[in-house]
C-alpha cells in the first residue's frame, strides 16, 4: 500500500514539474523562442560541417580509388619484356594494382571518348595504331604515387618506357590532399567556436529565466520545496529547449541535404556517394537530438546551480 501511494505521489509530482515547465515556455514565448532559435542554428550549423568533413572523406576515399599512375611502353619492348617489368612493378608493396592496356585497349578507350565526334575516332584505325601500350598503376596510398614514378624513372627502365604520366594525377592527388585537411581543421574548428557561443547564449538565456522567476523559485522554497523539485521544471525546460530545437534543425538538415547532395554528386563526378552517407545522416540527426537534449539539461543545471548557490551564501 504505501509502495502504491509513493508511485501515486511521484506521478503527481511528475506531472506538476511537466506542467510547470510547458507553463513556464509559453508564458516566456520570445525568450523561449530566442533560445530554440539558437540552438537550432548551432545544430544545424554543427550538423553542415560534420556532414562536410565525412563527405570530404568518402570523397577521398572515393577519388583515390580513381587516381592511377600511367606508364607508357616503347612498341619496341618485347612480349617477354612487358611481362618482366609488370612483375616487377607487382612486387612493389606501394602497388595495389596493375593493369595492362595493350594497344587494341588504348584505340578501344581513345574511341570511346570520343564516340561524340566520329571524325576524331575515326582518325586512328586498328591498322595505324600509334599508341603505345601501358600500365595503369594503383598505389595503396595516394601519396605513394610519387614514389613509385621516381623508382620507375631511373636508367634501369629507361629501354622499356616510352613516358610516364603522373604530374597531373600528382597535382590531383596534392589538391585533394589539402583541401581535405583544410575542411577537417575548419570544420572541427568552426564547430567547437559553434557549440561554446551555443552554449553560453542558451546557459545566459535560462540565467535570465530563472531570474524572471526568482519569486516563484521563493515560494516553492518557503513551502518546503526541495532543491531536486525547483531545479525539474528549469531542467526539463532546458531538455524542452534542445529537443525542438534538434527537431526544427533535423528537418532543415534533412532538406538542405536532399536538395545539394544530387549537384554534388555531379560536381565531384561520384556516383553512390549519397548511398554510402545515408548511415551518417541519420547518425547526424541522432547526434543532434543527444547534444540538443544534453545542452539544454547542463546549462539549466549549472545555471540553477549558481543561483541556488548565490542565495544560500546570502
Amino acid at each position: 500500500m504505501t509502495s502504491d501511494n509513493a508511485f501515486f505521489n511521484f506521478i503527481i509530482m511528475t506531472g506538476r514539474v511537466f506542467k510547470m515547465s510547458m507553463v513556464s515556455l509559453w508564458r516566456n514565448r520570445l525568450l523561449s523562442l530566442a533560445t530554440t532559435v539558437t540552438i537550432v542554428l548551432a545544430l544545424f550549423i554543427i550538423s553542415v560541417f560534420s556532414l562536410t568533413i565525412i563527405i570530404a572523406n568518402k570523397s577521398a576515399t572515393m577519388l583515390k580509388e580513381k587516381v592511377d599512375l600511367t606508364v607508357y611502353l616503347k612498341d619496341a619492348d618485347t612480349n617477354d619484356q612487358v611481362s618482366a617489368f609488370e612483375d616487377i612493378i607487382k612486387s612493389r608493396p606501394e602497388v595495389k594494382s596493375v593493369k595492362y592496356l595493350s594497344k587494341d585497349d588504348a584505340l578501344a578507350a581513345w574511341q570511346k571518348s570520343h564516340a561524340d565526334n566520329s571524325d576524331i575516332a575515326n582518325v586512328i584505325s586498328a591498322s595505324d595504331n600509334p599508341l603505345p601500350r601501358s600500365f595503369e598503376i594503383q598505389t595503396v596510398n595516394p601519396e605513394q604515387i610519387e614514389t613509385v614514378a621516381n623508382f620507375l624513372d631511373n636508367q634501369d627502365y629507361a629501354s622499356l618506357i616510352q613516358e610516364i604520366s603522373y604530374k597531373k594525377t600528382k597535382d590531383i592527388v596534392d589538391r585533394l590532399i589539402r583541401i581535405t585537411g583544410f575542411i577537417k581543421t575548419l570544420g572541427l574548428a568552426l564547430s567547437l567556436i559553434f557549440m561554446l557561443v551555443s552554449v553560453l547564449i542558451v546557459y545566459n538565456t535560462l540565467r535570465l529565466t530563472i531570474y524572471n522567476r526568482s519569486d516563484e523559485i521563493e515560494i516553492m522554497k518557503l513551502v518546503g520545496a526541495s532543491n531536486s523539485y525547483v531545479r525539474a521544471p528549469f531542467m526539463i525546460e532546458g531538455m524542452a529547449y534542445g529537443f525542438l530545437g534538434a527537431i526544427i534543425s533535423s528537418i532543415i538538415f534533412y532538406t538542405v541535404y536532399q536538395m545539394s547532395l544530387p549537384p554534388a554528386e555531379q560536381y565531384l563526378e561520384i556516383s553512390g556517394l549519397s548511398s554510402s552517407l545515408f548511415e551518417s545522416l541519420w547518425l547526424i540527426i541522432v547526434l543532434q537530438f543527444a547534444i540538443g537534449l544534453i545542452m539544454g539539461a547542463l546549462c539549466s543545471m549549472v545555471a540553477m546551480r549558481r543561483y541556488l548557490f548565490g542565495k544560500n551564501k546570502k
